[in-house]
This record gives structure tokens, C-alpha cells and sequence, in this order.
């Protein structure tokens, strides 16, 4: 085997390979941009009231440090903590422009951090806190009424997690899971989350979700209609919205008794090629269903819509005239929408499927977990209500400002990814960020320039709630 000299300079087409101990990070746009953000709004002042985690170690490290580099290890593309350092070249880069003496660089030093969130009076503490930010950040954007949309997930679970369970689990039947439940608003913010074990009914706790989800939301907000899935199909749920007063759309699970209902339907109303629509009032046979109530129909024809969403119901497969339609039934308390309007209504809510995607993948609501339960939820919430609305806020109103919103595996690699040396002139540290294409200078300046102007801040008086 023939050694090169190691006193010979390694040459790469003729460009001469040598190494640095300047402070260069591939992070500058994470840098600027995420480092200018979080200074403007107070965020650190946010985390030292609100995460209930005292460290007592004389040598223990700052709280603030720690959230912040799991923050990074999400935003870097990291899907667990293990990929801590992923943004560990040029840490100085990042120490100066967060304003921090020290950031971890080992993954242990994180999940010690989480687990010391380990009851349920500690988890529900910080989520307090997690969704009065929430509610702060709503106030940001000025929304003053919107959709509430209702939502559960599948989280498949591969070790020996607390509450991770078998139950139902579509994709990987038998898996263990955690199967939480979400509230958003139609405008994209989560508002609300609980974590629960992998073997809970979809609907398990949707009365008392609903009532903290509305009590999250900033003092006036009219909410124009609650939406939810067919796994919230409980008349318990149902009768406390009517009790409340609140328009309702949810999805109904296609059971035999509604397919013979629909076989009575006698006249279709036209609304597009290939989709009809109907409705009827029904009650179920049980005690506690007090009343019929309004069910809304939609039927879209296979060979028009060859995508139509919806069941094709097992009593139709054999029925010449139906076996060729997809259908999806709703129930509404609204009573002045017509039926193409209670549809239309519902529609948007496909977009939350979209959201709880991007928290898995982008996010790693999936994959960032621990083994004790409640340290678990507490890094599902602040992944999905301050990490998720913070960049959403971000997307909405600087980086894509009146544009289509991008999905942060977009916004990575075209803002955060920028190459950034730390150097020094008249005694102040200097960022200099590696943009030649003039066009992009000007938009990432204006962009920090926005942000700057911003007058918003996270500070609020944290309740504990224990």
C-alpha cells in the first residue's frame, strides 16, 4: 500500500485543500434570520418562565441553552436527538448570534433536560403556558374569528415508551403508538395537544379537549364553525356544542344504517361534474340520541372523478346504479347552509392532514420521545405550539409574506442553509454572510429588516395551573 506524503498539500484539481479554526458555519441564514427573531420577541424571557424545570446542579447549564439547541436540531433537519450535531460545525456562529456562552453538544444533555418533566402536573404546567403562547402569537396576526378544527393521529411508537400501546394503527398494524389529539385553527396555528396511549378511543376526552382548546383562544374570538374528523363522531361532543351554541361539520363514519338511508334518497342535487349532493334527518337507535339531526350527503362519480375522495360503502359493490360513486356523509347543526355550502365548509379541513405531515416529517413530532410519557408530551407541545407557530408566523408574515406558504424542509434549504464567517472589526463581532446573487441579498436584508421593525414579544405572566 502506497502512502501520499503527508507534508505534500492535498490538491482537488489543483485547488489546494487546508483548514481553518475560524468561527465558519454552513448555518448563516439559521444564524441571521432565526437568531434576529427569536431576540425580537423575547423568546428566551418566554422559556425561563415558562418551562418548569429548575436545575439545582451547580453545574448545570442554562435552561434557555437547552431548548434553544433542541430549536436548532429541528430546524437544521434533525429528527431525533441524536442529530444534535447536525449544526455543531461552527457553533461559535450560532453562540454569538443567540446570544448564549454555551450551547450542548451532546444529545444525552437535552433528553436529561426533558425528563425532568416527568408528571403529569409538570406537562400540563408547561402546556398551559405553551398555549397561552398560542394565544399570543394568534394576537400577532390579528385573527379575530376562524374555523376550529378538531383532529387526532397515529404516532408509531418503536421502543418502550410509556402510553405507547397497541390500538388502532393503520399503516403499521400491531405497532405500538401514541395517539394524540390537535386543535388548529383554519389558519394553520395549533392551538392544542394532547398526547394519549397508543390503545384510546379517536373520540376518548374530545368533550374536555374542545372546552380547553376554545378557552385557549384570545378573548373574542368568534369561532364560525368547530370541524372535526368521523373519530369525533360522539353525541357527547356533539350535544356540548349545541349546548354551547357553536356551528358544527363533522365527518360521519358510513355505517349500514346510513348506506339504507341513502338508497331512499329520491332527488340528487347537481353541483359539479360528477358530484351530487342530498341530505336527510336521522336518529339513531339509542337513548342517547335525544333527536334527529341534519346529515349532509356528497356522492362523486368514479369515471368523472377518478380521484373523488370519500368510501365506496360494501352495500353498494353489488348495486349496478351505485358502485361506481364515492361518498362522504357529515352532520351539521347548521340549518341555513345548503348542502353544497356545508361541504364547502368542511372542505379546508383536508388541510389539516397537510399540518400534522409537516409536524412529522419536518418538525419530528413523530421520532423526537422519551421514555416517560409526560416528558414525552412536553416535547410534542413545544414542537407543535411554539417551535411549529413561531416559524408558521415566520412563513406567513416574512419569509413567503402574501405568498403560498412553504413547508420548512423548503424553507431550509433556500434561508438557513447560507454560508456565514464570524470575524471581528473595531472591537464588534461581524457576521458576514456568504450571498452573492444581489437579488437574493436584497430579500434576505429586507427580511431581517422586517424583522426587526417587529413590535411583538412572547412575554406574558405564565400561570401555573398544577
Amino acid at each position: 500500500m502506497i502512502f501520499a506524503d503527508v507534508n505534500e498539500p492535498l490538491k482537488i484539481n489543483q485547488v489546494q485543500v487546508e483548514f481553518t479554526e475560524k468561527s465558519v458555519s454552513s448555518w448563516g441564514g439559521l444564524a441571521a434570520i432565526l437568531g434576529k427573531y427569536l431576540e425580537q420577541i423575547k423568546f428566551e424571557d418566554w422559556v425561563l418562565k415558562s418551562i418548569p424545570i429548575q436545575e439545582s446542579s451547580p453545574n448545570a447549564k442554562g435552561v434557555y441553552e437547552k431548548v434553544l439547541a433542541h430549536f436548532l436540531t429541528v430546524l437544521s433537519g434533525g429528527e431525533r436527538f441524536s442529530h444534535l450535531s447536525w449544526w455543531g460545525h461552527g457553533v461559535d456562529v450560532l453562540r454569538k448570534t443567540f446570544g448564549v456562552n454555551w450551547l450542548p453538544q451532546s444529545p444525552s444533555v437535552v433528553t436529561r433536560f426533558w425528563n425532568k418533566i416527568s408528571s403529569q402536573s409538570l406537562s400540563e404546567q408547561f402546556s398551559f403556558s405553551a398555549r397561552e403562547l398560542a394565544s399570543r402569537i394568534i394576537g400577532w396576526e390579528e385573527i379575530g374569528n376562524d374555523n376550529l378544527n378538531l383532529d387526532s393521529s397515529v404516532i408509531t411508537r418503536y421502543g418502550k415508551q410509556e402510553g405507547a400501546h397497541r390500538g388502532y394503527n393503520p399503516k403499521k398494524k400491531g405497532r405500538p403508538s401514541h395517539h394524540p389529539l390537535l386543535a388548529f385553527l383554519g389558519q394553520g396555528y395549533v392551538i392544542n395537544l394532547w398526547n394519549r396511549p397508543g390503545d384510546t378511543w379517536s373520540a376518548n376526552g374530545a368533550v374536555d379537549f374542545y372546552d380547553q382548546s376554545i378557552s385557549t383562544l384570545p378573548q373574542g374570538f368568534q369561532v364560525n364553525y368547530t370541524l372535526c374528523d368521523s373519530g369525533f363522531y360522539y353525541v357527547e361532543l356533539i350535544e356540548n356544542l349545541e349546548k354551547q351554541g357553536q356551528k358544527y361539520v363533522i365527518a360521519v363514519p358510513i355505517q349500514q344504517c346510513f348506506q339504507k338511508q341513502f338508497l331512499n334518497i329520491d332527488t340528487w342535487e347537481h353541483c359539479d361534474e360528477g358530484i351530487e349532493l342530498a341530505e336527510f334527518f336521522f336518529e339513531h337507535d339509542d337513548d342517547k340520541w335525544t333527536k334527529p339531526r341534519r346529515y349532509v350527503v356528497v356522492r362523486q362519480h368514479l369515471e368523472s372523478r377518478p380521484e373523488a375522495s370519500g368510501k365506496q360503502p360494501s352495500l353498494f359493490e353489488e348495486l349496478e346504479n351505485w358502485s361506481n360513486y364515492r361518498f362522504s356523509l357529515f352532520i351539521t347543526n347548521d340549518s341555513d347552509a345548503t348542502p353544497e355550502e356545508v361541504w364547502r365548509e368542511y372542505r379546508p379541513r383536508a388541510a389539516d392532514e397537510n399540518i400534522i405531515k409537516e409536524l412529522k416529517e419536518s418538525y419530528g413530532l413523530a421520532s423526537f420521545n422519551l421514555k416517560n410519557f409526560w416528558a414525552t408530551e412536553a416535547v410534542m407541545v413545544i414542537t407543535a405550539l411554539v417551535f411549529y407557530n413561531l416559524m408558521h408566523y415566520l412563513n406567513c408574515n416574512v419569509l413567503n409574506a402574501n405568498k403560498p406558504k412553504q413547508q420548512l424542509k423548503t424553507i431550509r434549504p433556500q434561508w438557513l442553509i447560507v454560508p456565514a464567517l464570524l470575524g471581528s472589526a473595531s472591537r464588534r463581532s461581524i457576521l458576514r454572510i456568504g450571498i452573492k446573487a444581489g437579488e437574493f441579498r436584497e430579500k434576505f436584508q429586507a427580511a431581517l429588516l422586517k424583522i426587526n421593525s417587529f413590535s411583538i414579544t412572547c412575554n406574558c405572566d405564565a400561570v401555573d395551573t398544577s
